[in-house]
């Protein structure tokens, strides 16, 4: 019995040597460098982005094929993907335009927003070795001049290492490709 329960023993600790740890990512704001702080006046921004369930989870996703995608079980988002999407997505804008003061859509100190913002990625792509791109629709509503601009494109960066953390840098780049767009359309 002794011997039986020092091989199962010896069993689970084999089993818990041999995991793989996992890694965590999150997205960067695009520059680089620091925000300016927004002005006095700044015009409050109400930001929801939208993600498809099929990337919106914990683990990287990589599309293997038109029809194929593998699951990185221990390549791992640092918080929801939706959340990281965006927050980054909104500091990419305020980063862009000074004059604007982003808040995501649970951002009580801006209710009665003057623009509205609503961003909804249909398809997120990320290919080892190849390329990340996201399509996306978007749709800006601005109150103080009575628009209503919508559009949609799809947005795409080479990633030019074969790590994980590539494409994490990648998506980020995608993202602040989507800002330069959206603030286009802001008057």
């Amino acid at each position: 019995m002794k011997s039986l329960l020092s091989l199962c023993v010896i069993g689970v600790l084999c089993a818990c040597a041999s995991s793989r740890p996992d890694h965590f990512y999150i997205l960067s704001a695009q520059p680089q460098a620091a925000a300016r702080p927004p002005s006095t006046s700044a015009t409050p921004v109400v930001l929801n982005v939208t993600l498809p369930s099929l990337v919106d989870r914990p683990e990287m996703i990589l599309n293997t094929s038109a029809d194929t995608i593998t699951v990185l079980e221990h390549e791992r988002w640092g918080a929801p993907l939706a959340d990281l999407v965006e927050q980054t997505l909104g500091q990419d804008i305020e980063r862009r335009r000074s004059d604007l003061l982003v808040g995501g859509r649970g951002a009580v100190h801006l209710k009665g927003a003057a623009v509205k913002i609503r961003v909804d990625v249909v398809q997120m792509t990320a290919r080892q070795g190849d390329r990340v791109s996201i399509e996306t629709h978007w749709r800006i509503i601005d109150a103080r001049t009575s628009t209503d601009l919508a559009g949609d494109e799809v947005f795409s960066t080479p990633l030019g290492q074969d790590r994980y953390a590539a494409i994490a840098q990648a998506l980020g780049d995608c993202l602040g490709h989507l800002a330069d767009r959206l603030v286009a359309q802001i008057q």
